[in-house]
């Protein structure tokens, strides 16, 4: 996997070229057409520029970024050796999720984590608050927290001070919770200004994360950049109190489709976001019922992105519908998915809560009782 980052991190690099340029080559060669990053600097100049329709000095400014592996190898061994991994997106630990919840020119092709990799593919919420959160919000936190470490749901934070940060640490304070922290600096830039998560990361229940090389600095572009991952990697916005500054973050979230839950107090920033169709947020059961519908969605959206797509091809006049409607349409009648199928298509995105997975179980056993009764007519 080292020599893979090591071509990722050249490509990047490579002749200076624009971003803007160079994530439609990676994401077509690689997510579209399957193929490894290496291979893609086994092609002549010729070909890269007919295959990719651009011109012959960008296809040559790319493929001369070769000559920068060993250097780029050398750099990964030495971030290794602070625990940081290049996690490019190729990496069987790429969160796929912010294939099919950010457009692609916001995808990042690269990034750095530290800590339990695996929990980068797991259900996650977000929750937003004030620096200075109110007694109540702190309760809603104490109150949820549980009840997402029940059903194997952490959290996703960009680590701000106040109600973000409180929210997190009170995760990583119990016994198997786990959770994510986005950041708006380099990990190893982050790292020699706190040790806080240090036993959290040595003991496999948090990640730090970031689309940021592990040294740079802290910047407000940074900051902005990093909030638009962490609320792309939740599968829940919740915004237990009021605040203004969360405001444009919960409307983007809206826009994209993500469910939104705010507090019940009336005040016109929640008007605004309840009118352009944010939840109330009135029972906990309805945060994990909206995680689990996120979770099916998920599979859904990885399915049809691993499907190939059929041939085009006309159906035959005999097989036309003899209806002019719309709804004359043939129907192909599909058995019901055994849940345990469901599971694993379920499991291929990350952890499942247990209430539905226990939900799916009751419903085929159910099936199973209804089919093994006896007819008593």
């Amino acid at each position: 996997m080292e020599k893979e980052a090591a071509y990722w991190l050249a490509f990047l690099q490579a002749g200076g070229l624009p971003l803007k340029t160079l994530k439609p080559i990676a994401q077509r060669w690689v997510l579209m057409e399957g193929k490894s990053i290496v291979a893609l600097f086994n092609l002549s100049a010729a070909e890269l520029s007919v295959h990719f329709e651009v011109g012959l000095s960008v296809a040559e400014g790319i493929l001369r970024a070769a000559d920068t592996f060993s250097q780029q190898l050398q750099r990964i061994e030495a971030w290794q050796k602070e625990g940081i991994t290049v996690v490019p997106l190729s990496h069987p630990q790429y969160p796929a999720r912010l294939g099919y919840t950010l457009p692609p020119i916001q995808q990042p092709l690269v990034l750095w984590a530290k800590g339990n990799l695996s929990l980068l593919t797991e259900p996650t919420v977000t929750i937003l608050g004030k620096p200075d959160p109110a007694p109540g919000a702190k309760k809603f936190v104490k109150t949820l927290t549980p009840v997402l470490v029940n059903e194997n749901i952490g959290l996703v934070s960009s680590y701000d001070k106040g109600l973000d940060r409180l929210a997190f640490e009170t995760m990583l304070q119990t016994e198997t919770g786990f959770g994510i922290a986005v950041l708006p600096m380099g990990i190893a830039a982050f790292c020699r200004t706190t040790h806080r998560l240090d036993n959290a990361l040595s003991d496999g229940r948090a990640a730090l994360l970031g689309p940021f090389a592990p040294d740079a600095p802290f910047s407000r572009a940074a900051a902005a950049a990093r909030n638009i991952l962490v609320d792309s990697l939740a599968m829940v916005l919740l915004l237990p109190e009021d605040t203004p500054a969360t405001l444009p973050r919960a409307q983007a979230a809206i826009l994209r489709g993500m469910p939104v839950l705010v507090d019940k107090t009336d005040t016109p920033e929640n008007r605004k976001l309840i009118t352009a169709g944010a939840f109330l947020l009135t029972d906990y059961d309805e945060v994990i019922d909206m995680v689990q519908q996120a979770i099916i969605d998920g599979a859904m959206q990885l399915q049809l992105a691993q499907k190939p797509a059929a041939p085009a091809t006309e159906a035959p006049a005999s097989n036309l519908p003899d209806k002019a409607d719309d709804y004359a349409l043939g129907k192909e009648i599909v058995d019901p998915l055994p849940a345990t199928d469901a599971l694993n298509i379920l499991d291929a995105g990350g952890a499942v809560p247990n209430s539905l997975r226990a939900r799916l179980m009751a419903l085929e056993e159910e099936n199973k009782r209804a089919q093994n009764k006896p007819d008593r007519e």
